[in-house]
């Protein structure tokens, strides 16, 4: 007498979403985490007063999003969701600004603001990004200005700055792309403060 062995098969609709579960665990893209400023030391302006504020930095719509946004064509764009910002864009690139003009002016006290100033000797310094933006193509597009004045007002000293920032394939090198567009337009605005702290009329 023999015995048949029989295996227990899956309805298939049971298959089917088993293979459909394990096909999305399988393919379910890793996210990616970045930020535009490294970890730096506070400055040290030693005996000097006055100081200082950078407002946090006005940046477009565009790219005011978790995020990472490129542009692909010339009324295209593309929003990476797997490649994101560990916190606001603009509270990052403040701190970048912030961490870059403290090296290039180490002598002043520089210090993001996130608060309106409240002592009248201070100075401040407001920043408004129209574009920063990769692509299309190895490149990525900076345009700015600023507005360095008193508390009051008094005075105030208004520029801007444009420039193309090389920038290398792939989407992880962005925020390098974009540390490196926060230096050079540091650089710019160090070139402009006066070294006694008083903002130059129009």
């Amino acid at each position: 007498m023999s015995v048949r062995l029989t295996r227990r098969r899956l309805p298939p609709l049971a298959c089917v979403a088993l293979v459909t579960l394990l096909a999305g665990c399988a393919s379910h893209p890793a996210e990616h985490f970045y930020t535009v400023s490294v970890q730096s030391a506070a400055s040290d302006p030693g005996t000097q007063v006055q100081r200082i504020l950078v407002s946090p930095i006005v940046i477009p719509a565009l790219i005011d999003r978790p995020q990472l946004v490129v542009r692909t064509g010339g009324h295209e764009i593309s929003v990476l969701e797997n490649h994101r910002w560990g916190e606001p864009l603009s509270v990052d690139l403040t701190r970048a600004l912030v961490s870059d003009l403290r090296r290039l002016r180490p002598t002043l006290d520089i210090v993001a603001a996130q608060t309106p100033p409240d002592r009248g000797s201070e100075q401040v310094l407001e920043v408004a990004i129209s574009e920063l933006i990769s692509g299309p193509g190895p490149s990525t597009s900076l345009q700015a200005s600023w507005d360095l004045h008193d508390r009051a007002r008094k005075c105030s000293d208004e520029r801007s700055f444009g420039a193309l920032i090389p920038t290398q394939e792939g989407d992880s090198a962005i925020p390098a792309a974009y540390a490196e567009a926060m230096s050079r337009l540091a650089e710019a605005i160090a070139k402009t403060i006066p070294t006694n702290l008083v903002c130059a009329s129009n």
